[in-house]
């Protein structure tokens, strides 16, 4: 299993509060699983950033991937999280 961390910033008004965004490459069937509370936008992710890591040259992996948000307690809103995707692109 291959293990990719960053970080980034969740709204909630007008306080921020950081996010741990946690990446894992496993076996089983190859696709893009959002864990920690993401709303629409966020679960919309999935196709933004697959088509920016093609747009970028770079190749999806073909396995499965799961993208933690912690805490998962915490309501993530927005395409924010995007960026904390994309600068894991190279597993």
């Amino acid at each position: 299993m291959t293990l990719a961390k960053t970080r980034s910033v969740s709204l909630v008004g007008v306080d921020g509060f950081v996010v741990d965004v946690e990446a894992a490459l496993t076996s089983g069937v190859p696709g893009l699983h959002l864990v920690g509370l993401p709303d629409t936008a966020l679960s919309e992710a999935r196709d933004r950033v697959r088509a920016a890591i093609f747009n970028s040259g770079e190749d999806w992996p073909n396995r499965h991937v799961t993208v933690s948000l912690f805490p998962a307690s915490m309501p993530k809103k927005g395409s924010i999280f995007d960026v904390a995707n994309l600068t894991m692109r190279r597993y």
